[in-house]
């Protein structure tokens, strides 16, 4: 998704779609390759779950929505597999996350130089926040 309204539309999308499965999302950024969510997911409902619904309907919808997306993802896939889950607690506030997201979107960042924790915090007790390969 380059242009600003597959951005916006993905983004109102993803909204409703967490809205009508009982999750809130709480600060969200669509970038051109992902997506970065600050979600709220209700307990009966596990991670695995709420990400295969919001990454499903919203594909559905999505090509529906932009029939040229057929021929620009040959693969016929919007989504990729894997995702990645942080958890508030241990070391990780709120504040930190919606800061993380909000200054992706506004520094411009690719994704490798996005980092949710300060080097120098990493380094503090490497044990509670563990790199992602």
């Amino acid at each position: 998704m380059t242009l600003p309204h597959e951005k916006e539309y993905c983004e109102k999308l993803l909204r409703r779609i967490a809205s009508e499965y009982g999750m809130n999302i709480v600060s969200i950024e669509v970038d051109d390759d992902h997506v970065h969510l600050y979600i709220e997911i209700p307990p009966q409902r596990s991670v695995g779950e709420a990400v295969r619904i919001l990454k499903s309907v919203s594909a559905r919808m999505m090509f529906k929505r932009f029939e040229y997306f057929k021929k620009k993802m040959w693969s016929g896939k919007l989504w990729g597999a894997s995702y990645f889950v942080r958890t508030v607690g241990e070391g990780v506030t709120a504040a930190m996350v919606k800061k993380y997201i909000e200054e992706h979107a506004e520094k411009g960042l690719e994704p490798a130089q996005g980092e949710l924790f300060a080097k120098d915090e990493l380094k503090k007790d490497s044990r509670k926040f563990p790199r992602s390969p």
